[in-house]
C-alpha cells in the first residue's frame, strides 16, 4: 500500500498512458485520430508524399486536406516529461488549417490543458511551410497558462516540423542591458539577440555575451531545462558563466547558482574546447542536494557550444578568426557523453561505506564502543557534510513521482535502496541506526541515564509527541498529492547538512532538534522524524500481522488518493 501511495503522487514528470510516441514518424495517424481533427474525413492515404504528408478524403468530396504528424522532428522538444506530438491539417497550399494533440509523453493534466486551450492551438492556423504567416514572419507563440513547458515544447515541435530555423520558445526573452555586466561609458554595447558585443572606443572587441536558450533547451534536470549566459573575452575564452533562467525546481537551481566550484572547471576554455568538453572525463561532480539539476546543466554545455559552432561560431557576430574545429568529431564525443554513467568520488565513498557497514555488522564490530563512535563520526563527515546523500521525504516522494535518473546519483540511489529495502526484507533499519548523519550526531551527544542533563519524558507527553512524525508524513503526502510542485524539504532538518546553501528553516530545525536531544535522548529520531517513522513502519517484526491504527490511517490515505485520482 505504501508503494501504491507513492505511485499515485502526481508529478510534472508522470508519463502519459494514452499511447507511445512513434519515434520514427513513418506511419500515418489512425483514421480515428484524423477524424478528431477533421470530423468529415472518410479515408486517408497510407503512403506519404515527399514532404511526409498524408492525403485525407472528405465526405463532401471536396479538395482533400493533408495530414502531418510532428515526430520525429519534435523528439527533442521536451516538456516536463517528454515530447508532445501534434497532428496538423494543411490545405493544398501547405497552409495549416487545424491543429490538435496527437499523443504525448508529458503529464496528463498539462496535456489536457493544452488540448482544451483553443486560443493556443489557433496560433498555428495560417502558418505555411517554414513556419511563416501571411506576412512572411514566424510569429511569437504564447504558451498555455499553467502548462507553459508542455505547450511551448509542443509549439517548438510544430515549428521544427514545418522547417523553421532552430529557436527556443521556452527561453525567448531577448538579452537586456542589465544582464551584460559592467560596461564602461566609453565602450560600445551592441545587442543582436541572442548575442551582445562590447567594443572599445577604438573599435577593438572586448567581450562577447551569449544567452544559450536558442541553442539548447532539451536537457532537463528534475523538471525542466536551464538557460545560461556565457561571457567570452577578446580571445574567445570563457570568462564567466551563470544561470539566466530555469524551468527546473527550486531550491535546486539556487543551489547550483551559488556553488562557485561547480563552474570553475570550464572557466578559461574556448568555444571549441567547450564543444569537445566531456563532464564525465573531467570528473565533474554534481552540486550536493542538486545533483540532477547541476549535471544536466553540465551535459548541456558541450551541446550548446557545438550548436554555436555549427551555426557559425563566435565569428558569426564578431571579427574573430574562424575555428578549424570539426563538428563530426564533436558529434561523436557528444554521443559518448550521453551514454556515460556518472560515478564520482563521492559515489565511490558511499558505496565503500555501505560495503564496510555490511562487513562490520556481520563481524559484530558495531558492538565495540570505540569502533561504533568512529563509525558515527565518519557517517556525519562523509554522508552528512561531504556527499549530502541524506534520505528525506522530499527525496522519496520526489523520486516516486518523477522517476529516478540513477546514472546521475549512484551513491544516493544505493543509500535509498538500502534504507527502503532493508526494513521489510531483513527486519533491520540500517539507515536510521548507522547511516543517517542527523541520527549519528544524536547518538554521539546522547546523555547517559546518570548524566545531569538526562531528562525522561512522562508517558503522557511521550505519547502526545509521538504523533508528530506520522502527522508530518501525512501532511507532506497530502500537500504533494494536491500541490505536487510544493517543496516539502523544510519539514525536516536534513537539508541543513548542505550548509553552504541550506534554507534557514532547515538550519533552525536542525539546531533545535539537536539541542533537544542533548537533554532527551534521540528525541527527534524517536518522536519527530517522518522519514524514520516511514522506515520503521516498513520494518518487518513478529507483530507485523496485527492491524494497528497506522494501518487504518494508511488505508484512509489510500482512499483519499484514489478519490483524488478518479476526480482528476
Amino acid at each position: 500500500m505504501v508503494a501504491i501511495l507513492l505511485g499515485l503522487l502526481p508529478s510534472p514528470h508522470s508519463s502519459n498512458t494514452t499511447g507511445s510516441v512513434d519515434g520514427e514518424g513513418s506511419s500515418p495517424p489512425s483514421i480515428d485520430a484524423v477524424r478528431n481533427l477533421i470530423p468529415d474525413a472518410t479515408a486517408r492515404e497510407e503512403i506519404a508524399n515527399e514532404k511526409g504528408l498524408w492525403a485525407v478524403q472528405r465526405s463532401d468530396n471536396s479538395q482533400p486536406l493533408w495530414i502531418a504528424r510532428t515526430m520525429p522532428n519534435a523528439a527533442k522538444a521536451l516538456g516536463y516529461r517528454g515530447p508532445t506530438e501534434a497532428i496538423l491539417a494543411m490545405d493544398s497550399d501547405d497552409i495549416i488549417t487545424r491543429v490538435d494533440v496527437l499523443q504525448s509523453h508529458d503529464t496528463d493534466e498539462h496535456v489536457a490543458a493544452v488540448e482544451t486551450d483553443k486560443d493556443f492551438l489557433a496560433q498555428f492556423i495560417g502558418l505555411s511551410w517554414n513556419a511563416q504567416d501571411s506576412n512572411g514572419d514566424t510569429p511569437t507563440i504564447d504558451g498555455v497558462s499553467g502548462a507553459t513547458l508542455t505547450s511551448l515544447a509542443m509549439a517548438e515541435g510544430i515549428l521544427a516540423r514545418l522547417g523553421a530555423s532552430s529557436t527556443s520558445l521556452l527561453f525567448n526573452k531577448p538579452l537586456r542591458d542589465s544582464e551584460i555586466g559592467d560596461v564602461s561609458d566609453s565602450a560600445t554595447l551592441t545587442i543582436s539577440d541572442p548575442v551582445a558585443t562590447i567594443q572599445s572606443p577604438s573599435g577593438v572587441l572586448e567581450s562577447i555575451v551569449i544567452r544559450t536558450g536558442p541553442f539548447s533547451d532539451e536537457v532537463i534536470g528534475y523538471q525542466g531545462p536551464t538557460e545560461l549566459i556565457l561571457s567570452f573575452d577578446n580571445e574567445a575564452k570563457l570568462r564567466n558563466i551563470r544561470i539566466r533562467e530555469s524551468l527546473d525546481n527550486e531550491p535546486y537551481v539556487t543551489y547550483v547558482r551559488d556553488e562557485d566550484y561547480f563552474w570553475n572547471s570550464i572557466q578559461g576554455k574556448t568555444l571549441s574546447e567547450l564543444a569537445s568538453w566531456n563532464p564525465v572525463d573531467e570528473g565533474v561532480e554534481g552540486v550536493s542536494g542538486a545533483t540532477m539539476t547541476s549535471l544536466a546543466i553540465a551535459d548541456s554545455i558541450p551541446q550548446i557550444a557545438a550548436k554555436i559552432e555549427t551555426s557559425g561560431g563566435l565569428e558569426r557576430w564578431t571579427l574573430l578568426p574562424p575555428s578549424p574545429w570539426s563538428w563530426a568529431w564533436a558529434r561523436e564525443s557528444l554521443a559518448e557523453t550521453n551514454s556515460d554513467i556518472r560515478f564520482s568520488t563521492r559515489d565511490t565513498a558511499v558505496i565503500c561505506l555501505l560495503v564496510l557497514l555490511g562487513l562490520m555488522t556481520k563481524m559484530g564490530w558495531m558492538r565495540q564502543r570505540r569502533l561504533r563512535l568512529a563509525w558515527l563520526a565518519l557517517t556525519v563527515i562523509v554522508i552528512g557534510f561531504w556527499t549530502g546523500n541524506l534520505i528525506s521525504l522530499s527525496l522519496i516522494m520526489g523520486w516516486a513521482s518523477s522517476g529516478i535518473c540513477w546514472t546521475l546519483a549512484i551513491g544516493l540511489v544505493a543509500i535509498a535502496a538500502t534504507a527502503l529495502a532493508s526494513p521489510p526484507l531483513t527486519r533491520g533499519n540500517p539507515y536510521c541506526n548507522h547511516l543517517c548523519p542527523h541520527g549519528a550526531i544524536q547518538q554521539l551527544v546522547r546523555p547517559s541515564t546518570k548524566s545531569r542533563r538526562h531528562q525522561t519524558l512522562s508517558p503522557r507527553w511521550a505519547k502526545r509527541l509521538s504523533v508528530i512524525a506520522p502527522l508530518t508524513l501525512v501532511v507532506a503526502y497530502l500537500v504533494l498529492l494536491f500541490w505536487p510542485t510544493t517543496d516539502v524539504s523544510g519539514v525536516e532538518p536534513f537539508h541543513a547538512y548542505l550548509w553552504p546553501m541550506a534554507a534557514a528553516s532547515s538550519v533552525v530545525l536542525c539546531v533545535v532538534t539537536l539541542l533537544v536531544s542533548l537533554r532527551v535522548p534521540m528525541a527527534y529520531c524517536r518522536m519527530g522524524c517522518p522519514t524514520g517513522f516511514l522506515l520503521g513502519y516498513l520494518r518487518r517484526t513478529s507483530a507485523s500481522q496485527r492491524i494497528t491504527r497506522y494501518d487504518v490511517g494508511l488505508v484512509s490515505l489510500l482512499a483519499v488518493s484514489l478519490i483524488k485520482v478518479w476526480i482528476s
